[in-house]
């Protein structure tokens, strides 16, 4: 399947932009692995092979999100892992695990600042997230 560029709507209406990378050789539904970086996603990034790697050999779905404010999402980035930018991410995951394509389990990825606000985020306990894995952070 091709990527597929997508924006989620948040409750006070500043939509998130997304890219979703959908396994092609295993039928659905998949896992969903999560990450959230400011780093302006759409730019040319080598992480695209590494999702392409997880997709065909863990059959596994990946999103990959702009944090708000930065890249192609809308709002303003006030601060770095702010009370709204964590609730942008459960209410992101909850979006996953309710896909037709989804399996219900999400998991979070990422190294340093997405490996940050995977901890965050774990901390918060959303019934959907039942993994991470954070590189290069800390708590």
């Amino acid at each position: 399947m091709p990527d597929e560029l997508r924006f989620l709507t948040m409750d006070d209406g500043v939509r998130i932009a997304v890219t979703l990378h959908l396994p092609d050789d295993a039928p659905p539904p998949w896992p969903v692995v999560f990450e959230a970086r400011p780093y302006r996603k759409d730019d040319v990034s080598d992480a695209t092979a590494l999702y392409r790697r997880l997709n065909a050999e863990g059959g596994l779905a990946i999103c990959r999100a702009d944090v708000r404010g930065t890249g192609s999402s809308e709002g303003i980035a006030d601060d770095e892992y702010t009370a709204r930018e964590l609730e942008d991410h459960l209410r992101t995951i909850a979006w996953l695990a309710e896909q037709e394509w989804s399996n219900g389990n999400v998991g979070m990825f990422g190294t340093s600042y997405s490996g940050f606000n995977s901890l965050q985020v774990a901390a918060l306990r959303p019934s959907a997230l039942k993994a991470i894995i954070p590189i290069y952070a800390t708590d």
